[in-house]
């Protein structure tokens, strides 16, 4: 048999990678046992690219960066009507290579809006609801509300929830534009924020405190009607309880997810 030339070798291989379909690579790292995930499998693939601010082990590397997020907040929490009204003052330090024209934040408390995605997008019966017990029926059984869900969807209809963003300004006053999406908060700049330099702004907020029990959340008030006080006394448990810098990272850059909380899977 005649022996192919190096250089020969080298074009019968490029001529064969031309032939095959463009897949026939990449399959070869999928499952072949069945049309399912392994979760035994090499991970080589799925892993990112090492770089200068992460090795391959996932651990920072000698460039690695944070950003930096200062907060002073003045809170005023009025008891008698179970409301909350703050105002927050913020220096975002953008410790990262990249240019920002804009700054998410997150609104965990507008999960509590009744037109919130978490709101709307619970399954009503279905796996992963949290809460009072509703069942959908099926099978000629009808559709059922405990008690608990009829107080619940009342607590929320009560009194409005999530947050009221009253203003959002610079450091010298001016007013920011910014766009309310469910649970985030965008923040145009008024100038671009690049790598190294800080910026400061303000925000006037206040929200109604949820009541605990009846809505099933991690935070709220809760009543106690048998206290000694005359109609009865409140304890507060507040948490997420401001507007907070999403996370800006060198693999996803901004991670501005909808708050889900309430839905466990």
């Amino acid at each position: 048999m005649r022996r192919l030339l190096p250089s020969r070798r080298l074009s019968a291989v490029l001529l064969l990678m031309a032939i095959l379909p463009s897949g026939a690579i990449g399959d070869s790292i999928k499952q072949s046992k069945g049309n399912f995930e392994d979760k035994f499998r090499q991970l080589d693939e799925a892993l990112p690219t090492p770089n200068t601010w992460r090795n391959a082990g996932g651990q920072p590397g000698h460039e690695y960066w944070q950003q930096k997020v200062d907060y002073e907040i003045k809170a005023v929490l009025d008891e008698d009507n179970r409301r909350l009204t703050a105002q927050e003052s913020v220096t975002y330090t953008n410790n990262s290579p990249d240019t920002l024209s804009y700054l998410w934040l997150q609104l965990d408390q507008n999960i509590f809006r009744t037109d919130s995605m978490a709101e709307m997008s619970l399954d009503f019966g279905g796996a992963g609801r949290r809460g009072p017990a509703v069942s959908a029926g099926g099978d000629g059984a009808p559709a059922r509300l405990s008690l608990g869900e009829l107080r619940r969807q009342q607590a929320m209809a009560d009194v409005p929830m999530g947050y009221e963003i009253n203003s959002v300004v610079d450091g010298r006053g001016n007013a920011l534009s910014h766009t309310i999406v469910g649970t985030l908060m965008r923040i145009d700049l008024a100038s671009p924020l690049r790598s190294g330099q800080s910026t400061e702004f303000s925000i006037d907020f206040a929200f109604n405190i949820v009541e605990e029990d009846a809505v099933s959340a991690r935070s709220g008030y809760e009543h106690f009607p048998d206290d000694e006080r005359e109609g009865g006394n409140d304890i507060f448990l507040i948490a997420q309880w401001f507007p907070r810098l999403a996370a800006y990272t060198d693999y996803e850059g901004w991670t501005n997810k909808e708050f889900l909380s309430l839905i466990h899977i």
